[in-house]
């Protein structure tokens, strides 16, 4: 049996965006670990009857903490003799990699959910990431890329020969979605928050500044003035590891801006697919994104969208027809954006039904993670043909 580690910095990624895969691949006859920073995500792993390890791995740049999870990384590996090491997010893929070629791994993958370097970068400090993306990717065998321009930009670059890149998109399951499947969990959370019947207005994310929370907030006091009886819910929170004041900045806002309980902070919830339904419209103000799967959990939904005309959320969005698209850090540009559509139930519903019809044609969760399969099997056929696993060291 292949012994496939995926690997990644936080518990949250581990759980809400690789269990998927980590089911797949079970499924498909492969022995699957988990691997990430210490927390519940694990836990839920594990209760499901995944392998799970917890190595400390910090997203900073402090090289005294990388190096002991680098040290960690490698006597795990070898201890556990893994045929295949999948490689998640920035910090944890770079990390990663190396450990896997010290521990002798023989099959490197990693999966660039969203390449840490972007066009707002000092020319200095982008080359310095694309130089780090270069070495990660000489010692790797596939990068899966997800966003279309993040593939199209590690081609030019030449991150790695176009043999080695594979795009394979983001998806979601679209069964998980819809107004009608969770109409009952919708109204009743209508209900606990006293949102009433006007329309809402939601947002679904860490609270942190590169998520345009603030945008989300200044435009929510403009909206406000426009569209009788808006509504507006945030929902989730900082990671511990993101060192990011926003969340004050939010509630400080909500008080200069006068929302008061226009504006809910639920925190991190579970029941998203439910919370989704209660929404009319969803906004993702980011700066920077790979993928972002809440746009598609939204549109799975059947919920016009508003999104910043990044990477990723350009792939997704189809603009004027299943949302808009507007310039990021513009709070004015997002306002004006929502209170079209909030204004017109018409173009309301024809953007979410266009937006359902999309997800299910192009981001289908299922089609994403055969693609990923189809591709580990084919590696390990080339890598593993007579491949016999080191003796653990005593």
């Amino acid at each position: 049996m292949v012994k496939v580690l995926e690997l990644c910095a936080v518990d949250f990624t581990a759980y809400h965006l690789l269990r998927p895969l980590g089911l797949a691949l079970r499924d498909a006859g492969y022995a699957v670990t988990f691997c990430c920073s210490p927390g519940e995500g694990l836990d839920l792993l594990r209760a499901e009857g995944f392998a799970v390890e917890a190595i400390p791995i910090s997203r900073n740049y402090n090289l005294a903490h990388h190096a002991r999870s680098l040290a960690a990384l490698v006597a795990f590996m070898r201890r556990e003799r893994f045929s295949i090491v999948h490689a998640h997010t920035p910090v944890a893929g770079l990390i990663g990699r190396a450990a896997a070629r010290l521990a002798g791994v023989p099959a490197i993958v990693y999966t660039a959910h969203g390449f840490y370097f972007h066009d707002g970068m000092r020319a200095s400090v982008h080359a310095f990431f694309v130089g780090l993306e270069r070495c990660a990717a000489a010692i790797t065998d596939i990068v899966f890329v997800q966003s279309e321009e993040d593939w199209e930009e590690a081609v030019r670059l030449r991150i790695a020969p176009r043999d080695k890149l594979v795009h394979i998109g983001n998806g979601v399951d679209p069964s998980a979605f819809g107004g009608a499947l969770h109409a009952h969990e919708a109204e009743s959370f209508r209900e606990e928050w006293g949102l009433g019947s006007g329309p809402v207005v939601g947002f679904v994310g860490r609270i942190v500044h590169e998520k345009g929370a603030i945008e989300f907030v200044r435009a929510a006091g403009v909206v406000k003035r426009r569209v009788s009886g808006a509504k507006f819910v945030m929902v989730g929170e900082p990671l511990e590891s993101d060192r990011d004041s926003c969340r004050d900045e939010v509630l400080r806002l909500r008080q200069e801006l006068g929302l008061g309980a226009d504006l809910i902070l639920t925190g991190y919830r579970k029941d998203v697919p439910a919370i989704l339904a209660s929404f009319d419209l969803f906004a993702l103000p980011s700066y920077r994104e790979g993928m972002p799967r809440a746009l598609l959990e939204a549109m799975a939904t059947g919920l016009p969208v508003v999104a910043t005309s990044i990477r990723g959320c350009r792939e997704e969005v189809a603009d004027a027809e299943t949302g808009i698209l507007v310039p990021p850090r513009d709070h004015e540009a997002l306002a004006a954006a929502i209170g079209r559509i909030l204004l017109s139930p018409d173009l309301r519903a024809a953007m979410g039904r266009a937006g359902r019809e999309r997800v299910l044609a192009r981001f289908d969760e299922r089609r994403i993670v055969a693609r990923e399969i189809e591709c580990l099997d084919g590696l390990a056929a080339r890598k593993l043909r007579g491949f016999s696993p080191p003796e653990p060291e005593k």
